[in-house]
């Protein structure tokens, strides 16, 4: 990792280098010095490899796709793309009921709006 000195240093492995200096260290140096506040990183951190192998992403919902069929993922991407507000809802049956509610409420006031116009 590059990082830019802040201070001194003087080190068997690095040698002497002035304040402002850009060194190429190991990660495990440089992150030891940054947390002492000796240098600050030049370049941006590499990624750390994920924990478990991400798979594909899930594919958008099938227009055909009944709400009540839709993941939670799905169920997210739905209420964003339609502006329903999910609140503090986590769990599935929780967005579920959130976006099902908000579908039949503008359903029901759709039905309104066309009764009082058209009678």
């Amino acid at each position: 990792m590059r990082v830019e000195m802040l201070r001194l240093m003087s080190n068997p492995r690095y040698g002497n280098q002035p304040e402002g200096a850009i060194v190429d260290m190991d990660d495990a140096d440089a992150e030891r010095r940054i947390a002492a506040g000796d240098c600050r990183p030049v370049d941006p951190p590499k990624a750390k490899k994920p924990t478990r192998r991400a798979g594909p992403a899930e594919p958008p919902a099938d227009p055909e796709t009944p709400i009540e069929r839709m993941s939670v993922e799905q169920l997210k991407t739905y209420a964003a793309e339609h502006d329903i507000d999910l609140g503090d809802a986590a769990k599935k049956a929780d967005i579920l009921a959130a976006v099902v509610a908000e579908v039949e409420r503008r359903r029901d006031q759709a039905d309104e709006g066309e009764s009082e116009g058209g009678s």
